[in-house]
């Protein structure tokens, strides 16, 4: 499994448990392919698959022997082996030899040494020279000296009685009978060969890769790719910020922490993190990216973006901050405070759950219910079962992954399930250099990438969740404890998560600046009452300017002044 440069993240056992990474491509200026080719088939650069008196002396030898003395195979016939293993008898290496055959009128030789070193066995679970290089030298085969090289080739006749941690003076032995054909072709000087003969090899049975191991077992879950050479969209850079900062966040505040960073244009997610050693206490290997946990306020803007489109809501329309029940739920601020009249934005901004509830209310909660299933959120269950106002603050289970992409669709101007311009007027009511500066302080002063941003804190403080969005990603950070406790009074959104988010968010743009949305056509100014946010008329003793969406915002007139 790689990430988006190729580099290696994991290697797993195939059958067997053999330990095979087949992407080498035989380069002809290799040690270990010009050592493969001296030993195993000097003239394998000019023959056309097979070597007719070989062949006739070996049968010869073994006739009049009675058993094997020697073979003649090259190596386009060990290939054939190797591809398609088959019994060595007589009938089998006759069509050994015409499937070699083809196979030279069909491929050249550097495929054919290619497949021949991703498939031959080394010794213990190692097959293949990648896994060999790293597995016994703890390097690539390109990287491997003259006496190394010669060793590894010289494995490939016995792999079992030539291992060099088993059987060090038998496979030196050989080592040098490599080194000795290769002098003789003239492909190594008699000054590299006798330095090679004079190292002892160091053997360093290197660890497999295993980076970035959340991400990866998310990646298999996922996508259900189990085997082959598999390239994944993890970005280094990013997959390191990530893990660093909820590392950082995780020892400051004694909980857990994760991170998700997607990318806008296609959805694909270039990196996984969260806290602590994966091999480390029982909880080690819990995916905290992946749990449900209660949403606090962040299905907010899901909201807002729903209502914004049926022409429930404008940005600055008032809504009310009073205290209201319904059928015995009284709902209440994370301050308990009442505000009375604001606007959408503040609402949002200040994260009001009493306007909120009343918005859910008027919308409906199935259908916002509806609304966040086709988003992608799977554990719903609770409030959204039972249609309940609870959805508006965050009485549901989510993911964070989930809750990443759910944003993802909203940063790609709706993705087909809000407008365009009800994405555009719930990210401006949500960015800006204030904004910002509310999340950074006086780091703000700096120059800082513009970001949507919401937050979120559950419950009792079991949850802190903060969400970052621009038109080319989408960063998500959730903080908590694996156990699900509550009353850690440090788990609020604003102050656990956001930092760690915005941290992130600046490590994707080091100059401080990044891309931003231009408002869509169907977005209009219009003049509004100052008291209700309403469309403005002769009688409104204070009016404003106020942003509507065409063809969806009602031309309802303020009434409160008539």
């Amino acid at each position: 499994m790689r990430d988006r440069s190729g580099e290696v993240l994991r290697v797993t056992l195939g059958p067997n448990d053999t330990d095979c990474r087949p992407y080498y491509t035989a380069d002809p200026s290799d040690w270990i392919v010009r050592a493969l080719v001296a030993v195993e088939d000097g003239t394998f650069w000019t023959h056309c698959g097979v070597r007719p008196l070989s062949i006739l002396r070996a049968a010869g030898q073994n006739l009049f022997y009675g058993r094997r003395i020697s073979g003649a195979s090259t190596l386009s016939m060990q290939t054939v082996r190797l591809i398609k293993p088959h019994p060595k008898t007589l009938l089998w290496k006759v069509r050994e030899a015409i499937m070699a055959l083809k196979m030279e009128r069909a491929k050249d030789k550097i495929w054919i040494l290619s497949q021949y070193l991703n498939r031959a066995p080394f010794g213990s679970n190692l097959v293949g020279i990648e896994a060999a290089a790293q597995g016994w030298f703890g390097k690539s085969p390109k990287a491997l000296g003259l006496g190394e090289a010669a060793l590894l080739a010289g494995m490939v006749q016995a792999p079992s009685r030539f291992r060099p941690d088993r059987n060090l003076k038998r496979a030196l032995k050989r080592r040098d009978y490599v080194l000795r054909r290769l002098g003789e072709l003239g492909w190594a000087t008699p000054e590299q060969i006798a330095a090679a003969r004079t190292v002892l090899p160091e053997i360093r049975r290197a660890p497999r890769p295993f980076k970035a191991p959340f991400y990866c077992d998310w990646f298999v879950q996922e996508t259900g790719i189990t085997h082959g050479d598999v390239t994944t969209p993890l970005e280094a850079d990013v997959q390191s910020a990530c893990e660093a900062a909820v590392d950082e966040a995780s020892a400051a505040g004694g909980y857990a922490a994760s991170a998700v960073v997607l990318r806008v244009a296609d959805g694909a997610v270039l990196a996984l993190a969260c806290s602590g050693d994966y091999f480390g206490a029982k909880d080690g290997q819990v995916n905290t990216a992946l749990a449900p946990r209660p949403a606090g306020s962040t299905l907010k803007p899901f909201l807002a973006a729903l209502a914004l489109d049926r022409g429930l809501v404008t940005p600055e329309e008032r809504l009310l901050d009073a205290p209201v029940a319904f059928k015995g739920y009284r709902p209440a601020n994370f301050d308990n405070r009442y505000r009375g009249r604001v606007t959408l934005r503040d609402a949002l901004v200040l994260s009001l759950n009493i306007p909120f509830v009343r918005l859910l209310h008027k919308t409906g909660a199935p259908a916002f219910a509806d609304n966040l299933r086709t988003l992608g959120f799977r554990h719903l269950g609770g409030e959204a079962a039972e249609g309940g106002l609870g959805m508006a603050i965050g009485n549901v289970e989510v993911s964070l992954l989930e809750l990443v992409r759910a944003y993802g669709t909203l940063a790609r101007n709706g993705g087909g399930v809000y407008s365009p311009e009800a994405a555009y007027l719930v990210a401006d009511m949500l960015s800006g250099r204030e904004r910002t500066g509310a999340a950074l302080g006086h780091v703000a002063d700096v120059a800082c990438p513009r970001f949507a941003w919401k937050t979120g804190t559950s419950s009792a403080y079991r949850d802190a969740w903060t969400v970052l969005w621009n038109p080319e990603y989408v960063v998500g950070v959730w903080c908590g404890h694996k156990s699900g406790g509550f009353g850690d009074t440090a788990l609020v959104g604003a102050k656990a998560a956001a930092p760690v988010a915005w941290k992130i968010a600046r490590r994707l743009y080091p100059a401080g600046s990044g891309p931003w949305y231009g408002a869509p056509p169907g977005v209009f100014r219009r003049t509004i009452c100052s008291l209700t946010g309403l469309a403005a008329t002769a009688d409104c003793p204070e009016t404003e300017e106020g942003r509507a969406l065409r063809g969806r915002t009602p031309a309802t007139l303020c009434a409160a002044h008539r």
